[in-house]
């Protein structure tokens, strides 16, 4: 197992794989346990992706809309994150070593919004996670699909711990936490 117990886990609906964030969660769990939530929505009226549109504002179901901007929605995430993943350091705010930051196929729309973030406040450059865990990347490393969270979870009758669907940001935030914490179990990492 890592040697973090803490896994912050967190996901993004973007307007297309680049287009402003308007859905966006993250859990953070301990030793398996969920001990803090974040969900945030900005209003469907900025979605113009057809795809989008069709796949994910229908899986949303009663997602409270939380924030006026794309931009506000993003600074209360990385407050989120600031609370549970940073610490005090000897050259101020740095990230944690005993959190590990999961995202399946965190790129490019997690690791686009921690390169956001940073870009509008520049004090936050060595802020961000390193490294952004990828969910993809350890299923493939255990002979997994690793596009796929929902097949490991089928297949080793795993919980997830959210009444949710595919590209729902707190369904998918929790069934990338379980996968991750399921698979470090299985593995040996120094």
């Amino acid at each position: 197992m890592t040697n973090a117990n803490t896994v912050f886990s967190f996901d993004l609906e973007v307007d297309g794989l680049y287009g402003c964030s308007f859905a966006v969660a993250a859990t953070v769990r301990k030793d398996g346990v969920e001990i803090a939530a974040f969900t945030g929505r900005i209003s469907d009226e900025n979605v113009t992706d057809a795809w989008v549109q069709e796949n994910v504002l229908p899986g949303l179901g009663d997602m409270p809309v939380t924030h006026s901007s794309s931009k506000e929605l993003e600074e209360t995430l990385w407050a989120f994150y600031a609370q549970h993943c940073l610490v005090e350091g000897q050259w101020g705010l740095s990230t944690n070593p005993a959190v590990s930051v999961i995202a399946h196929c965190g790129s490019p729309v997690e690791s686009g919004f921690f390169r956001r973030a940073v870009e509008r406040v520049g004090a936050r450059t060595f802020q961000a996670p390193l490294p952004l865990h990828e969910v993809g990347t350890a299923l493939t490393l255990v002979g997994e699909d690793p596009s796929s969270v929902d097949g490991y979870v089928k297949k080793h009758g795993l919980t997830v711990p959210f009444d949710g669907v595919a590209h729902h940001p707190m369904y998918d935030s929790c069934a990338a936490a379980v996968v991750w914490e399921h698979i470090m179990t299985r593995v040996s990492v120094s």
